[in-house]
């Protein structure tokens, strides 16, 4: 019985944003159990599946939208919200976003790919009206992370630098590339950021964020909108990964800096933040992900 009025606090809550169809778990290609939701995306997005699987699973966290005057483009979309207090351990023990003063809800993508040729990834994205960055804190709505690279240590805690991470600061979405140097087990990491627009456009906008790592040609390339705004000549990588993924949703690390530069109380309460995404994609072309530049892809719900 009380499950059942969460969720449809839930529920009543989206209905009141305008959302008449909205779909927290187990519903068409949402699954979820105690710990882990699995959203199963139609084979031409690139992606088997997405997952968060660090539980337990809170019902504000994500919500499957069936909207489609609000969605991008197709019938829905899905909604994440990140409050106070959203920190899950990793079930392998290896990880504790809790411990290491990180929060998120995000999903995990797969297949994961392999660091060779050109790796290409799209997705649209819009901020809550409401939405603000929390500098000094880093907020992340999206990255390509690592799976057997480098390691090392960020802020004094434990750290696996990824690839990419497209944040939020002050008043700019950008694309930040981590250039890595010294041990692989003890890496440097110096984060290069490349703006590619503004939160204040960004709010109740859906906008079109697509790049491309590529290995073979030494490059990294990103688009807004279907309008080049980022290009590095340099290679993505120098420590060769096993492997490579995606991951999107809402992430922030060194939250203790918001607590006691802005709240200046290390007991205060991060504030609630809220993003939206629709059509995401994978590809080994710019072609396969951005609708922009290519208007005959298929929609993706």
């Amino acid at each position: 019985m009380i499950k059942f009025v969460i969720l449809f606090s839930v529920i009543l809550y989206l209905q009141n944003l305008g959302y008449s169809k909205a779909c927290s778990f187990n519903c068409g290609s949402v699954s979820s159990d105690k710990y882990s939701i699995i959203i199963k995306p139609p084979a031409h997005t690139g992606f088997k599946k997405h997952s968060f699987p660090n539980g337990p699973v809170k019902k504000h966290s994500f919500s499957y939208i069936k909207d489609a005057s609000n969605a991008r483009a197709g019938k829905a979309f899905q909604r994440f919200e990140l409050r106070d207090g959203d920190c899950f351990p990793d079930r392998s023990g290896r990880w504790n976003d809790c411990k290491m003063k990180r929060e998120r809800f995000e999903f995990h993508s797969k297949p994961r790919q392999k660091p060779i040729g050109k790796q290409c990834y799209g997705y649209s994205i819009k901020l809550d009206k409401n939405f603000r960055s929390l500098n000094p804190t880093n907020t992340d709505i999206g990255q390509v992370h690592q799976q057997g690279g480098p390691k090392g240590t960020a802020g004094g805690l434990k750290s696996f630098p990824p690839i990419i991470q497209i944040g939020a600061k002050y008043n700019v979405v950008y694309l930040g590339w981590y250039k890595l140097s010294g041990d692989p087990k003890k890496v440097i990491a110096k984060r290069i950021d490349h703006s590619l627009a503004k939160i204040s456009d960004m709010r109740n906008v859906w906008t079109d964020i697509s790049f491309c790592l590529d290995f073979k040609n030494k490059r990294i390339d990103a688009w807004v909108n279907g309008k080049k705004k980022v290009e590095i000549l340099q290679s993505p990588i120098r420590f060769k990964p096993e492997k490579i993924y995606f991951k999107y949703g809402i992430y922030r690390s060194f939250i203790s800096r918001f607590k006691e530069k802005i709240l200046k109380d290390p007991n205060g309460k991060m504030p609630t933040q809220i993003v939206y995404y629709d059509e995401i994609r994978r590809g080994n072309s710019i072609e396969e992900v951005d609708m922009n530049l290519n208007p005959n892809l298929k929609i993706v719900d």
